[in-house]
């Protein structure tokens, strides 16, 4: 069970064939973990919506809570350069779908992320209804690009075996590969 731990490695190739090694041929792969851009960045396709959103939001919502300061315009900010956060991200599915058989593989979220985690979050209240109704219209969006494929998801929960044993469970048509964003991609 890998559980938010394998964005913040660097030698994942190692791990994995370890893994799969070390794994009984009945046994499976469980992770939960981020899968979007190293440092958890936002590649341009997103960072394109996502700065569209921005304009909507009062000065107050912009009030970065981790790094102590204003961002009048989104600062895409590649949080591993300072340390280990998401140092390889973007690699972790590309290198499971590679190494492992999904038996199930749900992904989820881009855009939203941005505006309720530890950043920005916090500038949010769920007693307002401008920001409920906010919150709402930013996973709207963010589910429909990531289910049409404009944008792809940040995040996965997963069970992988060393062989396909079965179809692999999902939602929609959201598999690992269709999920996967491929660095040297040109996005729409």
């Amino acid at each position: 069970m890998a559980n938010q731990s394998l964005h913040h490695l660097v030698e994942l190739e190692l791990l994995f064939d370890k893994i799969y090694q070390a794994l009984h041929s009945d046994g499976y792969f469980v992770a939960d973990d981020m899968i979007g851009r190293n440092g958890h960045m936002r590649w341009p396709e997103a960072l394109a919506v996502l700065n569209e959103l921005w304009k909507e939001l009062p000065e107050r919502y912009k009030y970065n809570h981790q790094l102590r300061r204003l961002e009048i315009q989104f600062d895409n900010w590649d949080c591993s350069k300072e340390a280990f956060e998401g140092i390889r991200s973007q690699d972790i599915l590309p290198l499971l779908i590679k190494k492992f058989h999904f038996d199930l593989f749900v992904a989820f979220a881009n855009i939203v992320d941005i505006f309720v985690d530890r950043s920005f979050g916090h500038n949010f209240d769920p007693n307002n209804e401008w920001d409920r109704e906010f919150i709402d219209k930013v996973h709207f969006i963010d589910e429909v690009n990531i289910e049409n494929g404009t944008i792809k998801p940040t995040h996965m929960t997963a069970a992988m075996t060393k062989q396909a044993t079965s179809q692999t469970i999902i939602y929609k048509h959201l598999t690992p590969a269709f999920c996967v964003r491929w660095p040297e991609e040109k996005q729409a």
